[in-house]
């Protein structure tokens, strides 16, 4: 059973702003804080340094929020009724 256009758009306006909020996460907060819980993170701060991590989660960070604004773009052409 296919969910209605009215229900995709509202999922994907939640996802998307989930998104946003994962993005912009990567760009406020410290280094320390974003490799907490992430391996390959950790092994990337003691092979490459500070400096290159934090460009690494920058630039995931502006990948994430170009995402979730495309994102946002496809659900709310799903809530206006287009296809």
């Amino acid at each position: 059973m296919a969910l209605g256009s009215v229900a995709t758009g509202a999922i994907g306006l939640i996802l998307a702003f989930l998104l946003f909020l994962q993005g912009f996460s990567a760009l406020r907060r410290p280094v320390e804080e974003l490799v907490k819980y992430d391996p390959v993170g950790k092994a990337m701060l003691v092979k490459r340094g500070e400096t290159f991590t934090r460009r690494v989660y920058r630039l995931m960070g502006v990948s994430f929020l170009l995402l979730a604004f495309a994102a946002s773009m496809v659900a709310l052409g799903f809530l206006r009724g287009g296809q």
